[in-house]
């Protein structure tokens, strides 16, 4: 082997003792090892074009790397490659140069190399030697710009197949640009990770759950950053610091537990805005008597006596309410009838026309037994002022006895005249002394 192959075997050593040191890391690492292509050259030394043949390969060649994790998805890999490349010239016909090359690359995975096919693609950079004269023992060497794809087929955790292929640019005009294509075994090893999440179980949260790095290799099925055993809501996206539960309303208490998920609330009221009709501090949805103040501790209800004592007082005011009703209609309706009630001129004889409206007025009058009246007598101001007195008093009297022969109680019933203090009209007219001669029903109770 030429000079420069053997500085290969020293660089592989130096592989070699790297990654015996480094295995005590808490890191997982791989290795692969296999055979590599070096295909169609896009152009030759200059001056040399076309002296190489399209694809070279030997047997005794080889293809050796060792990687390291940086993140979940990225590795950096340090790779060793020996192949030759086989001479077209007529004069070198069928001479093999010797072809050897050491690069560096950064790996991204697109599946974290946690499924059975894990493709990546690659970037980096490395440098390569290419023994051109067997006889003058002339070696080129140039820096080269990687860049490539490749795949790995795990058939366990830790053991797969891989392919890759690399686009090297020469940055120098007598390097060689080329692809490199390559093929073998890859085995990854470090500590155990016994649920392939790709964190050792030595600092897995959950070794025995697959997880993500970003949660500690613990499970968080929706991704909302909290982990599914400290996920109350494990299903649903939701803030760290309501325990990855959502919050539709915004209002500090989560959905899971608000009684009022769209409305916001306090959390004291479970999510709801508070309603208390009454004033008693009890929220309606929790006031077993919503109209009525009472303690909490009695759920927003008055003890029996307060409570039977308000009931009797809202009782009593609808009763009020309802005599008040009544008694208004038994006024209006006896303040029309009593104009019906007329006499004749200087008597105090009932027209037919008086008894008839004075029997529906019995009518109510003994219907409320509950009430009581009084019969008032007035006339206008003609005549002598003793007489009209006596002349109210005793039509009054009348409309009473007549009331009173129709079954109306005495006890119920009073009357009295009021002569002519009282008009209501203009005394000096004659439409204004007919409505001052008048008689009034008033109920007194």
């Amino acid at each position: 082997m030429k000079p420069f192959g053997y500085l290969l075997i020293a660089i592989l050593c130096t592989f070699c003792v790297y990654d015996t040191t480094a295995q005590t890391k808490n890191n997982p690492w791989t290795a692969s090892f296999g055979t590599n292509v070096i295909n169609n050259p896009v152009r030759d030394l200059p001056g040399e074009e076309g002296r190489f043949k399209t694809w070279n390969w030997n047997a005794g060649g080889f293809r050796l790397s060792v990687g390291h994790i940086i993140t979940n998805r990225l590795y950096f890999e340090g790779v060793a490659s020996l192949n030759t490349v086989t001479d077209n010239y007529k004069t070198y016909a069928d001479d093999k140069h010797t072809y050897a090359s050491i690069d560096g690359m950064f790996k991204y995975h697109v599946t974290r190399g946690l499924f059975s096919l894990d493709p990546y693609v690659t970037l980096g950079g490395g440098y390569t030697w290419l023994d051109t004269s067997n006889r003058n023992l002339r070696t080129v060497g140039s820096p080269t710009i990687n860049g490539g794809v490749g795949v790995n087929f795990w058939l366990s955790s830790s053991f797969g197949f891989t392919a890759q292929t690399q686009y090297k640019y020469a940055l120098e005009t007598y390097g060689l640009k080329h692809f490199q294509h390559s093929a073998g075994i890859t085995y990854r090893f470090g500590e155990k990770d016994s649920d392939n999440d790709g964190i050792n179980d030595n600092e897995d949260k959950c070794p025995d759950l697959f997880g993500m790095i970003e949660t500690g290799g613990c499970p968080d099925r929706d991704g909302d950053g909290v982990i599914d055993s400290e996920d109350l809501c494990p299903d649903d996206f939701g803030p760290p610091h309501l325990s990855g539960c959502p919050d539709r309303d915004g209002d500090g208490t989560p959905d899971k537990y608000d009684l009022c998920p769209d409305e916001p609330g306090a959390i004291d009221d479970d999510g709801c805005p508070r309603r208390d009709s009454d004033n008693d501090g009890v929220d309606d949805r929790f006031d077993k008597c919503p109209l009525v103040p009472g303690p909490r501790e009695n759920s927003g209800c008055p003890d029996p006596e307060q409570q039977a004592r308000a009931e009797a007082a809202a009782k009593l005011k609808q009763q009020i309410e309802r005599d008040n009703e009544i008694k208004n209609a038994v006024v209006s309706e006896l303040a029309k009838l009593a104009k019906l009630v007329t006499f004749d001129n200087g008597k105090i004889t009932l027209t037919a026309e008086a008894t008839v409206a004075l029997d529906e007025v019995a009518e109510i009058m003994i219907i409320q037994k509950f009430m009581k009246f009084h019969v008032a007598g007035h006339t206008d101001n003609t005549g002598n002022k003793a007489k009209n007195l006596m002349l109210s008093e005793q039509r009054a009297s009348a409309v009473r006895d007549y009331l009173l022969f129709k079954g109306l109680e005495a006890n119920r019933i009073t009357s009295q005249g009021y002569g002519q203090d009282n008009p209501i009209a203009d005394n000096s007219t004659a439409a204004g002394r007919l409505k001052n001669r008048r008689i009034e029903i008033f109920v007194v109770n």
